[in-house]
């Protein structure tokens, strides 16, 4: 089956720094593939945290992940620090692309790229909706946040 490409140019909406834990680690004593995705996962979460919103709330709606698509280019070690930065491309009336890019901070290599796609969405009436205007505009901010490194 053949792979979909991430593209790798996007504007930078939010950055920050994580350190490979312990219980990151696989049984080959890298970061296991399963924790990109949490990774990314918490990138978002903080990213939405510095803009007072959550992923229930953005603007008078929730956000649901409809899928994901991650590509693993290098491994990543135990107390290795990494930046993860974030960004969003396809925009619609009701979804949009956060895109992801996890970085070796002492060598600068790529670890990993990925995407999420996501949609807005109403938890109480259990379906779709449109994207509101306040988080729209957040999507097409461009300087970049930088939150200062995780304890690890």
């Amino acid at each position: 089956m053949p792979q979909n490409k991430i593209q790798l140019s996007f504007d930078v909406l939010f950055s920050c720094t994580l350190k490979v834990r312990v219980a990151d680690l696989n049984y080959g004593n890298h970061l296991g593939n399963d924790r990109i995705l949490s990774y990314f996962h918490e990138g978002r979460v903080l990213w939405l945290s510095h803009h007072n919103l959550n992923e229930q709330n953005v603007g008078g709606c929730g956000l649901i992940m409809t899928g994901a698509n991650i590509q693993y280019l290098q491994q990543a070690r135990l107390h290795q620090v990494i930046t993860l930065t974030l960004g969003a491309q396809e925009l619609g009336k009701a979804r949009f692309t956060l895109v992801y890019k996890l970085t070796d901070d002492k060598t600068g290599l790529t670890i990993a790229v990925g995407e999420t796609y996501m949609g807005f969405f109403d938890y109480q009436h259990q379906k779709p909706v449109r994207a509101p205007a306040s988080f729209i505009a957040l999507l097409h901010a461009t300087p970049q946040q930088v939150v200062p490194a995780l304890p690890g």
